[in-house]
């Protein structure tokens, strides 16, 4: 049995016999939009009037939790490339050929990934708030999290990531702090694949206010990407999204998608 739906919610079996779980809003019918999420995994992803937007255009709204969050399995040694591969599969056993992805912080790296591994099914790809990669095309010098300067693989280390993480999101600990530093700690690693190498167009959003993630990471991967376009929110801060989303998810529809890339070409003509 390879899904199991129980409400809005599920669990999908990979050939490799790992459990990945998913949260799905709006219409069965509605077209089909990955919300890749950010670095504490899915509690936060019904932001503000998400369900108004997702009936007005039309969503089905699925949250995908990476290795080691909300019941999904481990994934030992992974690079971000890898999830995309999750990700393809996961929506090949939903039944969906062509879709869109938004990934948000520490998601988007997710999200671009799957401009990389899966460009030929994708409609709309927008990244927001991102992080950049740790070297080669597209990386940034500046901090990735403004955390405490703890020297990387000290036993302090983890800890100290997990406080600042969830300190500053006002969490408790009872949030799957491991898996949160699993999860930074492979975007600390090679993803696997370069933004140079991108074969869809992309849109970058961030807000000049982020304190967490520098804009600087934003303009690194606009200028490493071949086809994209960066938006920035002059008043937003690093979770500007929810006040964003029907301008960041409506071009992720097939026919918006279709008229933005038109009209980028346009303007860099």
């Amino acid at each position: 049995m390879p899904t199991v739906n129980i409400g809005s919610a599920g669990v999908v079996l990979l050939r490799d016999g790992r459990k990945v779980t998913f949260v799905a809003a709006g219409p069965d019918d509605g077209f089909p939009v990955v919300y890749c999420h950010g670095a504490i995994g899915s509690p936060r992803w019904h932001t503000p009037g998400l369900d108004d937007v997702i009936e007005q255009l039309g969503i089905r709204y699925l949250v995908v939790n990476r290795p080691g969050f909300a019941g999904s399995d481990p994934c030992p040694d992974r690079t971000v490339a890898d999830h995309a591969g999750d990700l393809g599969e996961l929506m090949s056993i939903l039944g969906y050929g062509r879709f869109s992805v938004v990934g948000v912080s520490a998601g988007a790296p997710y999200a671009l990934a799957c401009g990389w591994a899966l460009a030929e099914r994708l409609v709309g790809l927008a990244a927001v708030s991102p992080l950049g990669p740790p070297d080669g095309p597209g990386a940034s010098s500046s901090l990735r999290y403004k955390a405490p300067l703890v020297p990387f693989g000290s036993p302090q280390f983890g800890p100290a990531l997990a406080h600042l993480s969830l300190g500053a999101l006002g969490l408790r600990r009872q949030t799957c702090a491991q898996a949160m530093i699993d999860d930074y700690l492979v975007c600390r690693r090679p993803w696997g694949f370069d933004p140079c190498e991108l074969g869809i167009p992309v849109t970058l959003w961030h807000a000049r206010g982020d304190r967490l993630v520098p804009l600087a990471h934003t303009l690194a991967l606009a200028a490493a990407i071949p086809d994209c376009e960066a938006r920035v929110d002059r008043r937003g801060g690093h979770f500007f999204y929810s006040r964003r989303l029907a301008e960041i998810l409506g071009p992720l529809l097939p026919d918006r998608a279709e008229s933005e890339h038109a009209a980028a070409l346009l303007r860099a003509a």
